[in-house]
């Protein structure tokens, strides 16, 4: 037990750790008609290897505020596979004007290449600072390689004392 313990610490601080962080904003969204004005956002960038991301958009406003901008998806593509994030704050539409929407993806291994971030939505408000940003975060190769070895060696003391 202990050594799952020990397992389970090293895995959170070493997946703590970031290489590198993509980070995509658009605050230019404006509604000028009155009634909602669909969006579809598309951002390219590169992964020079296989790596592990994470991700989370937060909509905001620059002018302060509540923002008025309902994010519908958000996805990560390459040849044809589609990651959809999760939403995690949602806002009732229906009954609200503004507030704060959140969606984020959990870590997982991407292959390395050409990937597309896309986010698809409505503006509801006629003013310019009216948006949200995104952010990546890519994990120090050194702290997946710890992340593992410690899930190793969990295991390993596992099944030690089984046999014994």
């Amino acid at each position: 037990m202990k050594a799952l313990f020990t397992a389970i610490a090293a895995v959170v601080l070493a997946t703590s750790a970031s290489a590198g962080t993509i980070k995509i904003s658009d605050f230019s969204h404006k509604d000028a008609s009155g009634d909602g004005t669909a969006f579809d956002d598309t951002y390219t960038f590169e992964l020079a290897s296989d790596t592990w991301v994470g991700g989370l958009l937060t909509t905001g406003s620059l002018l302060g505020g509540l923002p008025a901008i309902d994010i519908q998806s958000v996805t990560l593509r390459q040849l044809g596979t589609g990651l959809s994030w999760v939403q995690n704050v949602a806002i009732n539409w229906d009954v609200a004007d503004g507030g704060v929407e959140k969606w984020s993806m959990a870590t997982q291994q991407l292959a390395a290449g050409s990937w597309q971030f896309e986010v698809k939505g409505v503006s509801y408000i006629d003013k310019a600072g009216n948006g949200y940003t995104a952010t990546l975060e890519l994990p120090e190769p050194a702290s997946v390689a710890l992340a593992a070895l410690a899930l190793v060696g969990a295991g390993v003391a596992s099944a030690r004392r089984r046999k014994a």
